[in-house]
């Protein structure tokens, strides 16, 4: 039976509390009057937990007020799948799966090699890169998936969602789409940067390697301060949920911020891109 994305990160926290907290399974059984076969399936997210359960279990691992009731809210919605569910059809399980962590985070850092980021796409750009990746996809689902993209920006414009993201050099430079759409995406870039929920900064080329190349993610963050992420490939995305994985790349996305132009020197290359772009595309026409 399929699991939800928030299922898998309850069960996930519920164990970490509890080896964090030094119980054993027995410990938490004995909390909840049950026999311990039943605590190793809500680990391992082949049974599920109540919100009362989940209190109790909390009081007994010592979380905080704030960790309890994030807990026991998670556990309540914890089958609830949102908006996104609508696309079930539309999307691969995979597109569903990302915009459900996506909702459920406060904030994404986002590392794109050499494309912008699917939450500070245009309709356009969007629509250039899904035709691009999956050339026997018909229009309509095309259009599914660029709706599907630019409903999920809606958080970033309302404020609700932070944004950090990283890119390379080559994804200024790269047109998708031909003229018009590269250089109303490039505006468009522009704009979402002066957002005061989104951070944007590119890695020069001149800048050497760095510590992800040819490898794209996104971190998620929620509101418990654990996380997931997410890792392009060719067939796919793999997703990662446990804690010394998410950290790898919480480290990797700050080494690259280090390497990265300073938010302010990105905008400006920015618009210096996007000046020379408007010259440069005059003088092909």
């Amino acid at each position: 039976m399929a699991t939800t994305a928030k299922q898998r990160r309850l069960a996930r926290r519920l164990r970490q509390l509890r080896t964090q907290a030094g119980k054993t399974v027995e410990d938490a059984a004995s909390q909840l009057d049950c026999k311990h076969p039943k605590i190793s399936k809500i680990e391992t997210n082949q049974s599920g937990v109540k919100p009362e359960e989940v209190r109790l279990l909390c009081q007994l691992y010592g979380a905080s007020d704030h960790t309890t009731e994030s807990m026991v809210t998670l556990a309540r919605n914890a089958k609830t799948r949102g908006w996104y569910l609508s696309y079930h059809g539309v999307a691969n399980p995979e597109n569903i799966d990302f915009a459900e962590l996506e909702t459920d985070s406060v904030s994404v850092s986002n590392f794109q090699i050499d494309l912008i980021p699917g939450l500070l796409q245009t309709p356009d750009y969007a629509r250039a890169v899904i035709r691009t990746g999956l050339p026997q996809i018909t229009e309509d689902l095309i259009e599914h998936r660029v709706e599907l993209r630019t409903t999920r920006q809606e958080r970033v414009l309302a404020g609700d969602l932070s944004v950090w993201a990283v890119i390379t050099e080559a994804a200024l430079l790269r047109a998708m789409g031909g003229r018009d759409v590269h250089v109303a995406q490039l505006s468009r870039l522009l704009e979402l940067a002066a957002l005061p929920n989104v951070q944007f900064q590119v890695i020069p080329t001149r800048a050497g390697e760095h510590v992800s190349m040819g490898v794209p993610f996104d971190c998620f963050q929620f509101d418990d301060g654990f996380g997931a992420v997410a890792v392009d490939h060719l067939t796919g995305t793999l997703f990662l949920e446990e804690e010394p994985d998410v950290e790898r790349y919480r480290l990797a996305f700050l080494h690259l911020c280090s390497t990265a132009l300073s938010p302010q020197d990105s905008l400006t290359l920015l618009r210096k891109y996007l000046k020379e772009e408007h010259s440069e595309w005059e003088r092909r026409s």
